[in-house]
């Protein structure tokens, strides 16, 4: 059986903490669009753009660590 490298776990664990995120980021905008609640959609907009934010980190990292 072949062991992963280093670049290869890293690709995998930001690939797939990327693609959680991205996830996320859908749930929350689909949240913050249907609920009907002021004050619940105010707080799942924050969550959507706090996870956009990371999405952002997360590509800049990939971008440096030539991950696509």
């Amino acid at each position: 059986m072949a062991k992963l490298t280093q670049k290869d776990v890293q690709h995998n664990v930001f690939k797939q903490a990327y693609d959680a995120e991205e996830l996320r980021q859908a749930k929350y905008a689909y949240f913050s669009k249907t609920v009907n609640d002021k004050r619940l959609k105010k707080i799942f907009k924050v969550f959507e753009m706090t996870a956009q934010s990371h999405l952002a980190e997360l590509k800049q990292e990939m971008q440096k660590l030539d991950i696509k």
